[in-house]
């Protein structure tokens, strides 16, 4: 299979209208690696086929036509959810503000996630919907930062949590959602990338990706043909080439088997004395 491998899908920029032509020509299926509520919504939105990482691990499925009216979420049997001129809504219980409300862009009615305050003002905890209305995680906070997110499958069932450290992932686990037993553990999210991005994709697939970052970093134990089609320049600020293009060029990053670049860039890696073995220009 060929895939377009994306951290997220970001609607109307350059990058993205190539990966579009790129899904058109090859029948690609494009991978996300961000956690991403409205994931299905973009989809829809854009017309193509995805897989998200977070979401394949979590099994999560998808109701068509579906999505969760802004005053259906949990709030106290006596609260009054209330729509304000300026469009936002907040939750009040017996005068006090305990909650606000998001809708989901370009809809006046679907709630993407609820914001419930403590006593004192700061963040409680944050309840985030799927596109479809289904309980997609909840982010707990204390003193305002935020601890733990915990990310549900299409059952309400938790299946991933992300610990956080001074406002850094520090820990990750997957636990099976029926007896919560810890099936798996990563130190960070570049693990838990590495080893999903890993399980996904077979020496048999393409995975073409665009930056030389989170993406390329995911692909690092996977056995696919991996391609980086630049959507950046190949020289840096100073004129040199890249240094993460350069170490692929000389085979340090050996993970990634083939560089496209356009006919300028072509230019000025020759001009450079790279090795140019992995190098196809596009036409």
């Amino acid at each position: 299979m060929n895939y377009e491998l994306v951290n997220n899908i970001t609607p109307g920029s350059d990058v993205w209208e190539k990966v579009k032509e790129n899904v058109a020509k090859d029948d690609a299926t494009v991978i996300t690696l961000t956690a991403a509520p409205r994931f299905y919504g973009l989809l829809q939105d854009e017309g193509v086929k995805g897989i998200n990482v977070l979401d394949h691990v979590t099994k999560r499925t998808y109701v068509p036509d579906q999505y969760r009216f802004f005053n259906d979420v949990p709030v106290p049997t006596w609260a009054k959810i209330d729509m304000t001129q300026d469009g936002s809504i907040l939750v009040t219980d017996q005068g006090d503000v305990i909650a606000r409300e998001y809708l989901f862009g370009n809809t006046r009615r679907a709630v993407q996630d609820v914001r419930y305050n403590n006593p004192d003002g700061t963040l409680d905890y944050i309840e985030e919907y799927a596109f479809d209305g289904t309980v997609f995680s909840n982010l707990f906070y204390s003193d305002n930062q935020l601890q733990e997110i915990v990310f549900y499958n299409s059952d309400v069932q938790p299946v991933v949590r992300y610990y956080f450290y001074e406002s850094v992932i520090n820990f990750i686990t997957i636990e099976d959602p029926k007896t919560h037993a810890v099936l798996k553990d990563y130190a960070n999210l570049e693990d838990f990338l590495v080893d999903q991005v890993a399980q996904l994709v077979t020496k048999d697939d393409t995975v073409v990706f665009h930056y030389m970052g989170v993406e390329m970093n995911s692909l690092r134990e996977a056995k696919s043909h991996n391609v980086l089609e630049m959507a950046e320049s190949v020289l840096d600020e100073n004129g040199n080439v890249r240094g993460n293009l350069a170490m692929i060029l000389q085979g340090q990053l050996d993970y990634i088997d083939e560089v496209r670049v356009d006919s300028q860039g072509y230019e000025d890696l020759k001009q450079s004395g790279v090795p140019m073995d992995r190098v196809v220009e596009l036409k």
